[in-house]
């Protein structure tokens, strides 16, 4: 696999422009860091006051710079950054840092900086990461073109960060506890090089085992999605994305648009791509720590190995959380437990040895459990205790569950020390964690991706019945919400069942559409503004006569309103939402769950990506509610839970061939035991 970042990782030169020998300067960091982490290629501090730093000679000028040289490293102020890009193009250098802040983050000027940068990097053919960055970091070639502190050991962790930030804390942080990693690639604004480079190069790293990436923007959310989706055919990814909450409201026409949020959006790119979602910064290092040093969970049955009955009560209860389950241990299992362990053990599971086992013991203990053919991974927990060291538990731990082919995690639960036990443990590849809850997340991720590794994501089908031509006809010159009749007549010409309708102006013209498609009928007020017609007495049903028809007309529609009659849909369906909405980032997302006038409060609804395929629409369907309740539950029939995986893979195809449609809503789609009808059909165009 192409690696698009190999020259940052591998120049035959570095260049650091704005180089200091003033310690206190990031510029002096940089090359320190150069020099003393191993980069054994030549390295050319540039100045104009010239002299020498670190026993290196000061060039005055990016042209004086002999050969070879491929990576310059800018440490300049932001208003000097792209004449310098510009004199690194015209010495011959195509790839760049950008260390500098002041660009795009800080409004309209800074933006207008950052494309001059684009720029003179598009003239020259230049690839360069940031700005506000802090470069890139491989443990292995070895390079260090950061000012960070710390160079960890090497390991097989790959981190990319929109935030210089979060890569020196966790690296920093991590590498106290002897968490080893790779590559380190830092973004900043990415204004040239993005999150997907970064996801690619981290694919074609033969040294990277996992992927962790803190993700801040991603102007273009479906190539990284396509990145994503190639890193994970290969190795996992951990992704925390900041910004997945609202920052205020915004104004939606749409069920759908009230309910996808950023969040939404975001987990469904990453179940899209095959990425495990996280929610913060100790979840993402927990998450890469198992994925690491231990291979996938087998099975979902765990065996806890305890000196303390309620941190072990505690991590059972998570287990449950994230997926797993205590195993019943075999009464063999038990029987080899009570030969190995101290007196008054209760060898259940958890198996608590009370409060005096010695190192030894818990060798002999959890080698018993990995033999179990009932058990999948082990948690073992250690509360110090005045008699046995806790550096002594961490090392016979770690010794055992080197060797074994199921995962071990270690969770040491207070004590001093802890830094030194876990460096034992990681030594080892046995993740230590500080709590028993940190350990359960920690094999659930383990558990988690095994799942992942299993779900094959067909490639969406064709929608091969419907003539597209007809479609972008019926949308032609329209713009802002449709009325329920050009909505209808749409999704009609997608391939759902929509039942007889028309509007009427008045009320003999609405007796006039009932007569003529057949008794009982529906009359809805039809007004631009109106989102909850129940809500304002603006649904009539059950009409079976002209004169009714007139009287509910004078009775529900203001003056200067129109009428939606439409002929009733078979009675005894469940009424389903089935939705679309286009986000800022990912495109359209698609969404299913109960429907009718409470949607928006039990938010039991499911999202994907579009265009999907009819398998990941019945997925859908089996993680919500509703999937249950299609099936047939409590002497209710079952309903037609193909003709509802029909309309989703319809509506999705619908949102990628007409990039126009920015909501759409089926509220209700009424699902009968044969077939479904779209009885309301809500449709925004921009």
């Amino acid at each position: 696999m192409h690696d698009p970042l190999w020259t940052f990782f591998h120049p035959r030169g570095v260049a650091v422009l704005g180089a200091s020998a003033n310690p206190t300067k990031l510029s002096y960091g940089v090359l320190h860091n150069l020099v003393a982490h191993g980069y054994s290629g030549p390295i050319y501090p540039v100045n104009p006051k010239g002299g020498e730093i670190m026993g290196l000679p000061v060039y005055t000028s990016i042209a004086d710079v002999p050969d070879p040289v491929d990576l310059a490293i800018i440490v300049l102020p932001a208003g000097q950054v792209a004449g310098a890009l510009e004199d690194c193009g015209r010495r011959g250098i195509r790839h760049a840092i950008l260390m500098a802040s002041g660009f795009g983050e800080l409004g309209r000027e800074g933006k207008a900086q950052e494309e001059r940068l684009c720029q003179v990097a598009r003239q020259y053919g230049i690839r360069f990461l940031g700005p506000n960055c802090v470069g890139v970091l491989d443990t292995y070639a070895p390079i260090d073109t950061t000012f960070i502190r710390t160079m960890p050991k090497r390991g097989s962790i790959g981190l990319v960060s929109h935030s210089g930030a979060v890569c020196g804390g966790v690296i920093d942080g991590a590498s106290g506890v002897g968490v080893g990693f790779s590559r380190i690639i830092s973004l900043g604004n990415q204004a040239d090089i993005d999150i997907a480079d970064a996801l690619d190069s981290l694919a074609a790293d033969p040294h990277t085992r996992v992927v962790a990436a803190y993700v801040e923007g991603l102007p273009n959310g479906c190539r990284f999605v396509e990145a994503a989706r190639r890193l994970t055919a290969r190795k996992p990814l951990v992704v925390l994305k900041a910004g997945r909450t609202p920052g205020g409201s915004r104004a939606v026409a749409s069920h759908t648009g009230a309910l996808a949020g950023a969040n939404e959006a975001f987990l469904a790119a990453c179940r899209r791509a095959g990425a495990i979602p996280v929610e913060t910064l100790e979840e993402m290092v927990d998450a890469v720590v198992a994925l690491a040093f231990r291979s996938p969970l087998a099975g979902p049955h765990i065996a806890i190995l305890t000196n303390a009955g309620g941190p072990a009560a505690i991590g059972a209860d998570q287990l449950d959380r994230h997926g797993m389950h205590l195993v019943d241990l075999s009464p063999q299992t038990q029987a080899r437990l009570q030969n190995v362990c101290p007196p008054g053990t209760m060898t259940g599971n958890p198996v608590d040895m009370l409060g005096g086992p010695q190192a030894e013991h818990y060798t002999a203990a959890l080698q018993v459990l990995l033999d179990a053919p009932e058990v999948d991974g082990v948690m073992v927990i250690f509360v110090p205790q005045a008699i046995t060291p806790l550096h002594d538990v961490a090392v016979v731990v770690g010794q055992v569950g080197e060797m074994a082919p199921k995962p071990v995690v270690c969770s040491i639960f207070g004590g001093s020390g802890i830094r030194a036990a876990a460096r034992a443990l990681h030594a080892h590849s046995v993740p230590y964690y500080p709590t028993p809850c940190r350990a359960a997340f920690g094999l659930g991720v383990l558990w988690k991706y095994t799942c992942i590794r299993e779900t094959h994501i067909p490639e969406p089908e064709p929608l091969a019945d419907v003539d597209w031509a007809q479609v972008h006809a019926l949308l032609a010159g329209k713009a802002g919400i449709l009325d329920p009749q050009a909505g209808a007549e749409i999704i009609a010409a997608c391939g759902l069942s929509v039942p007889p309708s028309g509007l009427a102006a008045s009320a003999d013209e609405a007796a006039a559409l009932a007569d003529r498609m057949g008794y009982p009928v529906v009359l809805k007020r039809v007004a631009p503004s109106l989102v909850h017609k129940s809500d304002a007495d603006g649904v009539v049903l059950g009409l079976q006569t002209a004169d009714e028809v007139r009287e509910a007309f004078a009775r529900a529609i203001r003056s200067g309103e129109r009428a939606l009659i439409q002929r009733m849909a078979p009675s005894g369906g469940l009424e389903v939402i089935v939705g679309a909405h286009r986000d800022a980032q990912f495109g359209p997302l698609v969404m299913v769950g109960l429907g009718g006038v409470y949607v928006e409060v039990l938010r039991d609804v499911a999202f994907r990506l579009a265009p999907l395929s009819r398998g990941e629409a019945r997925g859908m369907l089996e993680e919500i509610a509703l999937g249950r309740l299609l099936a047939g539950v409590r002497g209710l029939p079952p309903r037609d839970t193909e003709a509802v995986v029909d309309a989703l893979f319809r509506v999705g195809w619908l949102m990628v061939e007409c990039p126009p449609i920015a909501e759409v809503d089926l509220n209700p789609l009424i699902v009968g035991e044969r077939g479904a009808w779209a009885v309301d059909v809500r449709m925004v165009i921009r």
